[in-house]
């Protein structure tokens, strides 16, 4: 319901038919029965974007099979006991990486969050930027397409944030969470409770829309202009190079929207 009446807002954000026509046509997820009729899933939020189902699924399978090979690597090295558990791997492998971003990633939110809450909280924050990581880089690779180019996949994201950063407000504030939301004064808390009421659900269509837009223009972008360059010249994978830039700076952005806004949440009596 709220992904239609952000389509009748959004006339003209375009659909995932002229994404389909920037990449010439053809994904593999149209392969999968019930993907090119529209069928798999009635009712989604436009007709055409059935694909982004399978394509979530792809994602999260990408993700348990690196972190499969990771796991392993650890527990190799875990393994070996002494000062060798600690060596890393002298080449890069799915460890290795894993360790190096989670590294990077953590020391991100214990900047917004306390020590105490980016404990409790990473797994969730780290679990948003590789999910959007890799559903974006995936949109790279040809015959896939990236489903945060969907408004009603990122809806779907954004909203597990919107319930996640609210339930964090509840619980450590409780009923002062609420009351926070009409403000100081007593006259004013009507007003006061619409606009921050407004605000919090403004949150995540602004991380819906922020991340659909710039992964559809980019994607299409890459696509019209691998279609119209020639192909000894070296345009193409400079913009692949763009689209990798552009994946990990979006789900970047995502997930430190995601983290000021739990940030906010927790500390919200101490806001007031």
């Amino acid at each position: 319901m709220i992904a239609t009446l952000i389509r009748s807002l959004l006339p003209s954000l375009p659909g995932p038919a002229g994404l389909l026509q920037a990449s010439g046509g053809y994904s593999w997820y149209h392969l999968i029965p019930g993907v090119s009729d529209d069928s798999l899933v009635p009712g989604m939020l436009h007709r055409g974007e059935t694909w982004a189902i399978p394509a979530a699924w792809a994602a999260c399978a990408v993700i348990l099979l690196l972190a499969f090979f990771a796991r392993r690597g650890l527990d190799r090295a875990r393994a070996r006991g002494g000062t060798e558990a600690l060596v890393p791997d002298p080449t890069l492998t799915p460890r290795n990486g894993f360790e190096i971003l989670v590294e990077a990633l953590y020391d991100l939110a214990e900047s917004t969050l306390s020590p105490k809450d980016a404990r409790i909280f990473f797994p969730f924050l780290g679990s948003i930027f590789v999910y959007v990581l890799v559903s974006n880089l995936m949109g790279l690779i040809p015959g896939f397409l990236p489903h945060t180019s969907c408004v009603s996949s990122n809806l779907a994201l954004a909203g597990i944030v919107f319930l996640t950063f609210n339930a964090v407000g509840l619980w450590r504030n409780g009923l002062g969470y609420i009351k926070h939301l009409g403000g100081p004064i007593l006259v004013m808390a009507p007003f006061f409770f619409c606009i921050e009421t407004i605000g919090l659900f403004v949150r995540p269509l602004s991380l819906t829309l922020r991340l659909a837009g710039n992964m559809f223009g980019d994607h299409t972008v890459f696509g019209i202009m691998s279609e119209l360059v020639p192909a000894w010249l070296p345009v193409p994978a400079i913009l692949l190079g763009l689209g990798m830039f552009v994946s990990f700076i979006q789900a970047l952005v995502f997930m430190l929207l995601t983290t000021v806004y739990v940030s906010l949440a927790a500390a919200h009596e101490e806001g007031h």
